[in-house]
Parts: C-alpha cells; sequence; structure tokens
C-alpha cells in the first residue's frame, strides 16, 4: 500500500481504508450469525467439525475463521481454533454479555446508511416513522446494546457509597428497552423496586431480562409511549434516561428532563447516558457519526453538547450536574442530583 513521507499512508489510501471498517463489522456479524463461536465453544474446533454442525461449507468456513483469527476474536494452531478472551466473554451464546441481535441489526444499519446522500439531499429520515409504537428492528436493537449499558450501570453504582445505595428504593427507568440500565440496580439493591416505561412490544424485552437475572419480582410495568405516560411527582429516588434523549430530540427531550426533576425526591439523582460531542462539535467521530445515525432514522433525533445538558439540566432544577467518564462508552455518563 502506498504511503506518504515518515511511512504514513498516503491521501487516497487513507481513504480508502475507510472501507476495511465497514469489512470488519459485517465479517463479524456473519461469524455470530452463523453461531461459530458457540460452535467451538461446544467442542467442535476444526472448519471441518464446525462445518458439520452448523451446516457450512467448510471452504468458506475457513475463510471465515481466518479472518476472526486475523481480528483477534479467535486462535489458531494448526487447523484447530480457539476462542480469544473476547469471544468466550460476549460472542457466545449464554454468555452474560452476548452481543444478542447485532446480526440482524446490521442489515438494517447498512441499508440505512447506503442511503445518507439522499438524507442529506432532503433532510428527511429514510427509515424513520413518527414517533409511535417501535419497528421491528427495535426489540433486536435494545437486546443487542444490553452489555454495554448494562457494563455502564455497574460503573455508575461502583461510584455510589453502600449508604447511598441504601437510599434508594424507588427507581424509574424511562425507554426501559432490556433494562440494561436498571438491572444491575436492582441486582445490587434488593429493596429497591424498578417502574419500567416503554412501549409494549418492547416491555416484552424487558421482562425477558428480569428474568433472566433473577429480578422479575422487583419490576413493575407501565407501557405506552413515554411522551404521553406521567411520571408523577417526587416518588422515586434513581430516575435512568439511558440513550433515550438522542431519539426524542432537543423538544421532547428537555420535556424528558423536566418530568424526570419532577418526579424525584429532593436529593434524587437523574443518569444520562448519550453520546456526546464537544461543545464546537468537532469530535469526536462516533459521537458525530451518531448525529447522522439519527437524521437516517428519526424526524427530530439529534446529540447534543455537555454545555447544552447542563443548560437544560439547570433550568429544570437540578442543583448539582456531573460527568462521569465511562469506561465502556465514548461518552460520559451525565448524574445530576436534584
Amino acid at each position: 500500500m502506498a504511503t506518504g513521507s515518515g511511512g504514513r499512508l498516503s491521501a487516497p489510501a487513507r481513504v480508502s481504508s475507510e472501507r476495511w471498517l465497514t469489512w470488519r463489522f459485517f465479517a463479524l456479524c456473519a461469524a455470530l450469525e452463523l453461531d461459530v463461536f458457540t460452535h467451538i465453544a461446544a467442542g467442535n474446533t476444526t472448519a471441518v467439525s464446525i462445518a458439520e454442525a452448523a451446516y457450512l461449507d467448510p471452504r468458506a468456513l475457513t475463510r471465515l475463521l481466518d479472518a476472526m483469527v486475523a481480528m483477534k476474536y479467535l486462535r489458531k494452531k494448526g487447523e484447530r481454533y480457539s476462542l480469544e478472551p473476547i469471544a468466550l466473554e460476549c460472542l457466545v451464546k449464554g454468555s452474560e454479555l452476548y452481543l444478542e441481535g447485532m446480526p440482524e441489526l446490521a442489515k438494517t444499519i447498512m441499508f440505512g446508511w447506503s442511503q445518507l446522500a439522499t438524507a442529506v439531499r432532503t433532510g428527511k429520515p429514510v427509515i424513520a416513522a413518527e414517533h409511535g409504537p417501535p419497528s421491528q428492528v427495535m426489540p433486536l436493537l435494545v437486546k443487542s446494546i444490553f452489555p454495554v449499558n448494562c457494563l455502564c450501570a455497574k460503573a455508575v453504582l461502583r461510584t455510589m457509597t453502600p449508604a447511598q445505595r441504601g437510599r434508594i428504593k424507588a427507581i424509574l427507568d424511562v425507554a426501559a428497552g432490556s433494562g440494561a440500565w436498571s438491572i444491575p440496580f436492582s441486582s445490587s439493591i434488593p429493596d429497591a423496586r424498578v417502574t419500567a416505561v416503554d412501549f409494549p412490544d418492547i416491555i416484552a424485552v424487558t421482562r425477558e431480562y428480569a428474568a433472566r437475572y433473577g429480578v422479575a419480582d422487583r419490576y413493575e410495568y407501565r407501557e405506552g409511549s413515554i411522551r404521553d405516560i406521567e411520571f408523577g411527582v417526587a416518588r422515586y429516588d434513581i430516575v435512568i434516561l439511558g440513550h433515550i434523549i438522542h431519539s426524542e430530540g432537543a423538544t421532547w427531550g428537555r420535556k424528558l428532563i423536566e418530568k424526570s426533576a419532577a418526579a424525584l425526591r429532593d436529593g434524587g439523582q437523574l443518569i444520562i447516558g448519550e453520546m456526546i460531542p464537544n461543545n464546537s462539535r468537532t469530535g469526536p467521530a462516533t459521537a458525530l457519526l451518531f448525529s447522522l445515525n439519527m437524521l437516517l432514522h428519526t424526524a427530530e433525533g439529534d446529540v447534543f453538547t455537555m454545555r447544552e445538558y447542563r443548560e437544560w439540566l439547570k433550568e429544570a432544577g437540578f442543583s448539582k450536574v456531573a460527568a462521569m467518564p465511562a469506561p465502556e462508552h465514548v461518552s460520559p455518563l451525565i448524574l445530576a442530583t436534584k
């Protein structure tokens, strides 16, 4: 590959190399869809044995397995393959942090992003309905993002003292999805009760995951639109807005913050997980690419800066706003105290 001075990629080579990121992602999704990692975990360690177990072409499978080795998800010794720790942790079915639904989601993502130029020309989403019941892809989405969001919630818990945890009795999980943000709290604080709010099709996923993690008896559910459901006044110690403001947009995002503030007791805390660009909106790239994803899939969605969040939270009556680094995420978490 052509390089410039100092061994750096030439301009054309650098631009062309962006394609590899897409190829890597879809290769991984194919391996997940075919349950390659799960078959290896079950003891099938050669391309031939995996192909027999999964009804695949062994020659083609060998190419995919070798790519997974190069991408550091598998190891190879002779003709045998084994799992790297990262694969064992989140790519094997049944593992606690399994990335469920990611291959199916990838196919929808591929179509949407192929239409980005059209969306920029028109200013309109290419795969979006007005705010209402979720599309078929949403249950897959909330399942696929469970692992990272669950780890973020655990990071928040680690910052709390035993006394702070002991004061948490009531939690409101807004747009609860798979329960990724609230399940760690209900698992760690047995006396806490969670109210999960989301559309019926998504609440079905919340119920599934709450049962899977043994906390179903600590949940109650309110089905419907988060825009229409009232959160109440001074009822909760924790309110969670986990990756929902970006799809609601500025107007409804601010209203969610105001409703959350009203629902919190004095001293209660609002947890916001979001993609947050810097105040000049020049980075990080992931947050700004996510803004384009909102353009493709929502009528009003966008990402917002920390400056904007601080302004909205102050106007809603929060006395303290802190940003907490999230080791599992590109953007910090926002913790606001009433």
